[in-house]
């Protein structure tokens, strides 16, 4: 199902069925999204949403899961895609970026809000490699986390006259109230709609 709230579009769906229907063939000018790290988050998310909408859960390969998010994250986006991603998997988000046509422009430490998960890294990848770095930018990641982290990177790494951000994988919309205080569109496809309901709070907020 996908809603439009003023100029922004969220749908709630399986991300291994596509975000084609929700992008109807733009491209995003920006992707930051924080996907499920490794097989045993997929279980956990299929378990949250079964347990929040009493769907069965679909027990995703995270060896086909993550081929296939990065594939869709390259198609729907035109240069620049940041990702949180933990650490035990950080060889694997590089090598099927690069599969997936990205080039790996950095990857930075940053402290997740769930202390169990300590720490995450923060990939910069980019079709082009035309992205520049900001000197500060590891020092930042290390010190924030949460909304301020996110909020940090769009300062830093939102593209030059960008109108719309996606997140395939938006949860309860971190980077959706980054978007919408930016002053650009948002893109967002979330599973669970609980989860999407607050991303959409967020954004029917805003004008």
């Amino acid at each position: 199902m996908i809603t439009e709230i003023g100029r922004h579009k969220v749908k709630c769906g399986d991300i291994m069925s596509g975000i084609d229907d929700l992008m109807a063939n733009r491209q995003a000018d920006f992707v930051y999204s924080d996907p499920p790290w490794g097989q045993g988050n997929l279980r956990y998310w299929q378990t949250i949403n079964k347990r929040h909408t009493g769907r069965e859960r679909n027990d995703i390969d995270y060896e086909e899961f993550l081929p296939h998010y990065f594939h869709l994250v390259s198609k729907h986006v035109k240069d620049v895609c940041v990702i949180e991603y933990g650490v035990s998997w950080r060889s694997d988000a590089i090598k099927v970026a690069n599969d997936a046509g990205f080039k790996h422009m950095g990857v930075f430490t940053s402290l997740y809000q769930a202390s169990k998960l300590l720490p995450l890294d923060v990939h910069v990848f980019s079709k082009s490699g035309n992205v520049v770095i900001p000197p500060n930018f590891k020092e930042k990641c290390l010190e924030l986390r949460g909304l301020p982290l996110v909020k940090y990177i769009f300062s830093a790494m939102l593209p030059k006259n960008a109108k719309m951000v996606l997140d395939p994988m938006c949860g309860m919309g971190y980077t959706a109230q980054s978007t919408i205080d930016s002053g650009l569109a948002f893109y967002g496809n979330e599973l669970n709609e609980k989860r999407l309901g607050k991303t959409m709070t967020r954004l029917q907020k805003m004008p």
